[in-house]
């Protein structure tokens, strides 16, 4: 016969303190508690093998101590450092993130936050596909608490974590105006489809339209190939007789436009000028160096973890639209 688990009550009893003197060791609660007190427990705890039960815990606490993660793309390493970012902050609190991924997909996201809510997770960090805040009526009919991170809804029903996308843009656009080119190209995908790419091409537009910049714009897909990308770097300059910069709005992009460039052999900056919108330091790994907005993905995702854990101990917390700094990094792929 198996010998049966290891109880909170047996913790208490071996360690020769009160059951409620184990609980508050458990919950991280050691103001009252000695050193040796807590080194006592703790070794008991590991000599011992106990385990907390989650369940019975979750049950007396209505909590199941879960929190449902929506991402858009679970390729782009963005993803893979904005969940790092939120895991950092919940493990400390006894957290498990569901990761979901809605793979570019507005109706497969909202399969996948009814998963969670069938699963009565304590809160949600979500990375909206959609823009519309009426796409998300259901979940906030569910009461669960929830934070946006990385993008906008309009009109905001919820806490929202973001970059400042339109400022850095028109940072980035100012710079390259000012380095006398006579074209900016931006290559995107779907401008439409979420609102960090619509806030980053308004911001460029706004700028060349200030500063007279003729301004092009090339939005590409997943099936896009190499080849087509470069028939439309060569038409919007035509073929490179036109002073052209290319401000590519996203780090995966920025990838697949380097090796078109290297393939036709298109040298940045002695040809076109080249800047992006990247999202974790990979432009920094070539050469030259290009110039970026870095964003802070992990930053994105730890402060939305603290926001969530905020909203649980205050469910009356205001609506905020919390913004969280970039870096400008000026290299060397786009010259006077």
């Amino acid at each position: 016969m198996k010998n049966k688990p290891t109880t909170i009550k047996d913790v208490a009893k071996i360690a020769g303190v009160s059951i409620a003197t184990v609980s508050r060791f458990l919950n991280g609660h050691y103001g009252k508690m000695s050193a040796t007190t807590r080194q006592t427990i703790e070794r008991v705890i590991r000599e011992n093998n106990y385990h907390v039960n989650t369940q019975a815990k979750s049950l007396i606490q209505k909590r199941t101590y879960l929190i449902g993660m929506v991402v858009a793309d679970i390729e782009n390493i963005f993803s893979s450092i904005l969940f790092k970012g939120a895991d950092t902050i919940l493990e400390n609190e006894n957290y498990q993130i569901l990761l979901m991924n809605s793979d570019n997909s507005l109706e497969r996201e909202r399969t996948e936050i009814e998963r969670l809510l069938s699963l009565q997770v304590d809160g949600i960090i979500l990375q909206p596909m959609s823009q519309a805040s009426t796409d998300y009526q259901f979940l906030k009919e569910s009461n669960t608490p929830t934070v946006i991170v990385d993008r906008k809804l309009e009109p905001q029903i919820w806490t929202e974590v973001t970059t400042d996308n339109y400022a850095y843009s028109k940072m980035i656009s100012e710079y390259i105006s000012r380095l006398g080119y006579q074209r900016l190209a931006v290559i995107s995908e779907n401008i439409q489809d979420n609102s960090a790419r619509f806030d980053r091409f308004q911001a460029t537009k706004d700028v060349c339209r200030k500063k007279d910049l003729d301004l092009q714009l090339i939005e590409i897909n997943k099936q896009t190939t190499n080849a087509e990308i470069y028939a439309e770097i060569m038409r919007v300059s035509e073929d490179l007789d036109v002073k052209t910069a290319f401000y590519v709005l996203k780090g995966t992009l920025l990838m697949q436009v380097v090796r078109t460039l290297s393939q036709y052999h298109i040298a940045y900056p002695d040809q076109v000028g080249l800047a992006a919108f990247d999202d974790w330091d990979w432009s920094t790994l070539v050469q030259p160096q290009i110039t970026t907005i870095q964003q802070n993905p992990q930053d994105l995702g730890q402060t939305a973890a603290e926001i969530l854990l905020k909203i649980f101990a205050n469910a009356s917390l205001p609506i905020q639209s919390l913004i969280v700094p970039s870096n400008f990094q000026i290299k060397q792929s786009l010259i006077d």
